[in-house]
């Protein structure tokens, strides 16, 4: 049985590969000494030898889109380096900000970019513009404290803004020839609106929406009148996935995720991307590393049939693909397979099961149950999955009700329904599990984190005998208490936190709240629990963990928990990953029985690589 550092720590992965703006040279994350480094090599050289690398801090690189300097981010700080004389930085933080994002980068030497900082509200943002070197701080639009985004045209000019009223009515509002503002659309709460590109001469938006229909759409809007034109869609499921190869441009492709990915050019590079990931004749998935400034040259991570993906360099214009860094080291093989599974209710849940290949079944299981709840499972490769199928388990990954990706209505079955009907969607599916003569009853544990985390803690209190073990990761488990303390950040966005939760001020949610809160339904629960949390989440703090796992103890339940310093809502860092799969496969393998290997060394030392 391989170690699980060859899934979380392998020394030789390399990945997020970038080519430069004029396509010569490349920029990929990889490790040396056990640490995340950057490396630049040629893009002619195949493969690409690094002759450049910068280590430390590193958060974040990209490229300039005028010339091939880098950019690196350290913290709070920005550096800019020449990959031909590394020893030389430039700070280039925007200065006079103690928060900042660049939103918009500069297009030529002596440029202005789009800077936005929390300054002076960590509710919302206002809009600045500075010199490629952070100098000359300009304020553009000071927020009213109702804006949630601005849309900026080539010559970052304001041409759209996002506000939400005192209504909670979420409005956009387009600036017009003449400089006036009109209002173009107003969202009503279950409607979606994103817009993101606009034309250099201000007469088309491009935008997905699923205003007038059930189903998210990639649509043209007419700025002066808000009316939709729409462009690609489906009738199955949204589109979530709309591609620009070059981002100032329209979409080049979307995908469609209904079961396996399906590709729909929309333009001429859409059409020879497509044509170049469909040549293996395989069911593929990919991400977007990065791309040249003309969107000629690609770089992106590639999963044909939902196994280990590999970085490539699409090349559009010869349509050539080339394989980069080494060759991955092999991983156990799976079976990924979309699945329908249908509930109590006549509903249809969209699922993803992963199988060890060639696996006699029945098997014991783990169902995991997604965060958000605002989000959704797609099929493709997961690299956790792969890790749970590795030591014998068979993996359901439900899209309960609530789920994105389904449409509105879909998306409104979940709202208020946590400790309810998604309860029944998860209970449904481990049925669907035994029937299928797939997993071994009594032998099924649950796995989510922060929103999956809570349901999955309700479902052990909910289904006392159904799932033998939770796996719960930064959860939510006191309502009340996360309603009272929810992150500033989210001001402007509570109204969609609250389409899940309800409201304490109103007394039928604050029982709920109440009522299906994991903490005050300990004395239910049963079976045995695996807690994890991060020291430095901002989002769901660990004292929520904290007192679970106490309150649990108290109740007599089996509980082992793993708090993890220097880690936020979800977690960064190799070590903390390869701690917890560690965790993970020693406590199934002692509840539902499956494999975990008796003593992994290389685990063992990476708790002391600092």
């Amino acid at each position: 049985m391989i170690s699980a550092s060859r899934f979380y720590a392998d020394p030789g992965a390399s990945w997020g590969y970038e080519p430069s703006f004029d396509e010569t040279l490349l920029a990929w994350w990889g490790t040396k000494g056990g640490h995340p480094t950057v490396f630049i090599g040629e893009i002619t050289a195949k493969p690409p030898k690094a002759f450049a690398s910068f280590s430390g801090p590193l958060l974040h690189f990209s490229w300039r889109s005028y010339t091939n300097r880098l950019l690196l981010t350290e913290g709070d700080r920005l550096f800019e380096v020449d990959p031909r004389h590394p020893n030389e930085r430039i700070d280039v933080t925007p200065q006079g900000f103690q928060t900042w994002q660049i939103i918009a980068e500069p297009s030529a030497a002596g440029a202005r970019q789009a800077v936005i900082s929390h300054d002076r509200s960590p509710a919302f943002t206002d809009l600045y513009t500075t010199l490629a070197d952070g100098t000359a701080r300009q304020l553009l639009e000071e927020n009213s404290g109702r804006t949630e985004s601005w849309l900026l045209d080539a010559d970052l000019l304001p041409c759209l803004r996002v506000e939400r009223g005192e209504d909670g009515v979420r409005r956009y509002i387009a600036r017009l020839a003449d400089d006036s503002w009109k209002e173009i659309a107003a969202l009503k709460p279950e409607e979606t609106l994103i817009i993101w590109n606009v034309d250099p001469h201000g007469l088309r938006y491009e935008a997905l929406s699923n205003r007038g229909r059930d189903k998210i759409t990639l649509v043209d809007i007419d700025p002066a009148t808000g009316r939709e034109t729409a462009i690609a869609g489906s009738d199955a499921v949204d589109i979530l996935d709309a591609i620009r190869l070059n981002p100032a441009e329209p979409t080049d492709l979307i995908v469609i995720r209904n079961g396996f990915p399906r590709l729909v050019p929309i333009s001429k590079r859409g059409e020879a991307f497509a044509e170049l990931l469909s040549s293996a004749g395989r069911h593929a998935d990919f991400e977007i590393t990065g791309a040249s400034k003309s969107g000629r040259i690609i770089g992106a991570s590639v999963s044909f049939d939902a196994q280990q993906p590999r970085p490539m360099l699409f090349d559009l214009a010869a349509k050539t693909t080339q394989p980069l860094g080494p060759k991955p080291r092999g991983l156990p093989t799976t079976a990924t397979t979309p699945v329908e599974i249908a509930t109590r209710d006549g509903e249809q849940l969209s699922a993803i099961l992963t199988l060890p290949e060639e696996a006699a079944t029945p098997l014991p299981a783990v169902i995991t149950a997604h965060g958000g709840p605002a989000r959704h499972e797609n099929w493709g490769y997961n690299r956790d999955k792969a890790f749970l199928a590795s030591r014998g388990y068979a993996v359901l990954s439900v899209n309960y009700r609530g789920s994105t990706g389904f449409g509105k209505r879909f998306q409104t079955l979940g709202f208020r329904q946590f400790g309810r009907t998604m309860q029944d969607d998860l209970a449904d599916a481990a049925r669907w599990l035994i029937d299928k003569d797939i997993a071994v009853p009594n032998r099924i544990a649950i796995q989510g984190e922060s929103f999956g985390g809570m349901i999955a803690a309700l479902s052990m209190s909910r289904d006392p005998g159904l799932f033998a073990a939770a796996i719960i990761d930064y959860p939510v488990v006191d309502l009340p208490f996360q309603m009272e303390h929810n992150p500033a950040t989210w001001a402007l966005f509570t109204d969609q936190v609250e389409r899940y939760f309800g409201t304490p001020v109103n007394e039928a949610d604050a029982r709920a709240l109440h009522e299906f809160s994991p903490i005050n339904q300990v004395e239910r629960a049963q079976g045995a629990f695996l807690l994890t949390a991060g020291e430095a989440d901002p989002i769901v703090g660990a004292e929520q963990t904290r007192r679970y796992e106490m309150a649990l103890r108290k109740a007599g339940r089996t509980v082992s928990a793993l708090y993890f310093s220097g880690e936020a809502h979800g977690y960064a860092k190799w070590q903390t990953k390869l701690a917890r799969a560690r965790a993970i496969e020693l406590f199934l393998a002692g509840c539902i029985g499956g494999r975990a290997k008796k003593f992994d060394w290389r685990t063992a030392l990476a708790r002391h690589w600092k």
